[in-house]
């Protein structure tokens, strides 16, 4: 079973609820933040600290989750924490080989992990690299990737397929052609825009497919080590503001670590007021000095 959450979307009331978004074209109504369970994989965290953040979030309201089986110990702790609730979150990992084949044991070795019979949506990981799919033909073809995914979707073990690009948003767009994406995750935040630029390259693409977007790196996600680059209370608050002001966005992922980030999180997701076009015009030009300062940290453009 899975949780179809009354419909909604962010009205920038503040109220003890989160506001909610359709999820593309999946009939599923997501909460505008989501967990990103990365961090509460790493050897530094704990059972404990997983089972706290999950069920601090979901009773909150937050009902999207993401996982991957490279997170180290993520979907194992989250299989514990999600005990009780797995009907009550949207529940996504990734795959990340090219062959057909290969796809279906790991999302075999997913469910297990998480224990659960099925997968919401099943992510492509990172599209854009490649070293990872240096045949994008291949990949999105029967016998590659999408083919294991259209077979793991045929057999009941997800419900939707996606993919998500860190770099190159170009890359992903023969991948949205094909009709077969429900969803997307890619870097979003306003200063990335001025290296990466998805808002103006795959948005659109998604907008008019119908295909759901999540927002992720919202904070600048670490390339290596502990912290997010956009911490101050400026920063933190204009991105978040910025990515849910976005035409399309569903839901944004945040690596919440900790009951106190969580708080802060969800403090912002209830106090959500949508942009006007002249704060939007200012987040973006705040962002550009930012960006000549970052250059391309997650990889090429094109």
């Amino acid at each position: 079973m899975w949780l179809t959450a009354s419909a909604g979307v962010a009205t920038g009331a503040a109220s003890d609820s989160l506001p909610t978004r359709p999820l593309g074209r999946t009939g599923f109504s997501t909460s505008i933040l989501g967990l990103g369970a990365q961090r509460l994989g790493e050897p530094i965290a704990s059972d404990a600290d997983m089972d706290r953040v999950v069920a601090e979030a979901v009773d909150a309201g937050l009902n999207y989750i993401d996982t991957a089986p490279t997170y180290g110990l993520s979907q194992e702790r989250l299989g514990h924490a999600l005990k009780g609730r797995r009907d009550r979150v949207f529940l996504v990992t990734k795959v990340q080989t090219l062959a057909r084949g290969d796809v279906l044991m790991q999302i075999r070795d997913s469910l297990r992990k998480l224990g659960t019979d099925h997968l919401d949506c099943v992510h492509i990981h990172n599209l854009s690299r490649d070293d990872r799919y240096p045949s994008l033909d291949f990949a999105l073809s029967s016998e590659g990737t999408l083919g294991g995914l259209l077979e793991a979707k045929r057999l009941g073990l997800t419900r939707f397929i996606g993919c998500t690009s860190h770099f190159r948003a170009g890359r992903i767009l023969p991948a949205l052609a094909t009709g077969e994406f429900d969803l997307v995750m890619c870097t979003l935040n306003n200063v990335e825009r001025h290296i990466y630029n998805f808002e103006e390259t795959v948005l659109p693409e998604c907008r008019k497919r119908g295909i759901g977007v999540i927002a992720m790196k919202v904070l600048g996600g670490p390339v290596q080590g502990p912290g997010a680059r956009l911490q101050s209370p400026r920063a933190y608050e204009t991105t978040l503001r910025y990515v849910w002001s976005l035409p399309g966005v569903s839901v944004a992922i945040l690596g919440l670590r900790s009951p106190a980030e969580l708080k802060q999180a969800l403090a912002a997701a209830r106090a959500f007021k949508p942009f006007s076009e002249t704060e939007m015009s200012a987040a973006i030009e705040m962002g550009r000095p930012v960006a000549r300062d970052w250059g391309t940290l997650r990889g090429p453009v094109a």
